[in-house]
């Protein structure tokens, strides 16, 4: 058993497992409840997926109970979607991580994450590395000049993800495969811009993987 599974299973002592999606109590083994996981609307190809990107993989739409467990997950302090999502994303990427040769996530401002009580997206893609026995890099931080993106159009979205992440580490992609990682993928102006930053600092390819993905449709 990994220290994840260990670290899981003991919190589960004291805090029982939830379903992240509806929050009902499941097993100590368990991430999910059946009734929830089959009403995810799972998706199957490239719908809308990122330019930029070497490879892209949503594990479905963020609508319905997808949604709900998102929004719990960021008002802060409700863990449950964070295992939950990690498994998805691991079984549903396997070809694209196979492929890369480290992992990363987009990062959280330090005052975000003291909001919240964890920094979501990197606590997801190192479970996933543990998963998937891949190295997980930090290899992004956030700038001083990072909005909150979700009040903003499309074009505001972009200039904003240009200006907010900045490569700390550009030796640890350097002629490397990486592969980003995020909770949910809204226009993808976000992974577009970490994509374009990690080529300038090096890396031969760069990937993208979320839990949910909202339709441009």
């Amino acid at each position: 058993m990994r220290f994840w599974e260990l670290r899981r299973a003991a919190a589960a002592v004291v805090f029982p497992n939830r379903c992240p999606f509806c929050g009902e109590l499941v097993g100590v083994t368990d991430f999910w409840c059946d009734r929830c996981y089959n009403r995810l609307r799972f998706l199957t190809g490239d719908e809308d997926s990122p330019g930029r990107l070497d490879g892209f993989s949503a594990v479905c739409s963020y609508t319905g109970r997808a949604r709900t467990a998102v929004i719990r997950m960021k008002r802060g302090y409700y863990r449950y979607p964070i295992d939950a999502f990690a498994v998805l994303i691991a079984e549903n990427a396997h070809d694209i991580i196979s492929s890369a040769d480290i992992i990363t996530a987009v990062p959280t401002s330090r005052k975000r994450a003291a909001e919240l009580g964890y920094a979501q997206s990197e606590l997801i893609a190192k479970l996933v590395a543990d998963m998937s026995r891949k190295p997980y890099r930090r290899v992004l931080e956030v700038t001083a000049e990072k909005r909150e993106q979700k009040r903003l159009n499309i074009r505001q979205r972009r200039e904003n993800a240009q200006r907010a992440y900045r490569v700390a580490r550009p030796e640890l992609v350097r002629g490397r495969s990486v592969l980003v990682i995020d909770d949910i993928c809204t226009t993808g102006a976000t992974l577009e811009a970490v994509a374009d930053m990690l080529r300038a600092a090096g890396a031969v390819s760069v990937s993208g993987a979320v839990f949910a993905k909202t339709s441009k449709r």
